[in-house]
């Protein structure tokens, strides 16, 4: 998003914005840390992958990979995401969530109020 990762009240995390939007508030159950989705990678397309900001490499490390209930607090917009995403379709991953978030579009989207993702 052009801006800094957070690590303060409500943590950035990033994830293919065509399954988790940019701007879902999500609570991971067992540590009842909030977290927002701000930021999208190359390896989370096509995935319910969740990559969260953690503050340093140890931090990361003891974190490691998990899979743990979420609950979703306030659903991110799919028109912003691809707002955001349109300017960045050179890239081909880009284009993939794009391609995606525009096969949504028009459809009724079930949103749950918790999932089960890999974090």
């Amino acid at each position: 998003m052009g801006e800094y990762l957070s690590g303060r009240h409500v943590m950035s995390a990033a994830s293919d914005w065509s399954h988790f939007p940019l701007g879902t508030r999500f609570r991971i159950a067992e540590t009842s840390e909030e977290y927002v989705i701000d930021d999208y990678g190359n390896a989370l397309i096509g995935t319910d992958t969740i990559d969260l900001y953690k503050s340093s490499r140890g931090e990361v490390r003891q974190w490691g990979v998990r899979y743990v209930d979420i609950d979703i607090l306030q659903w991110g917009s799919e028109e912003q995401s691809l707002k955001v995403l349109a300017p960045r379709s050179k890239h081909h991953s880009v284009r993939r969530m794009v391609a995606a978030l525009e096969k949504k579009k028009g459809k009724t989207v079930a949103q749950s109020s918790s999932a089960r993702s890999s974090l």
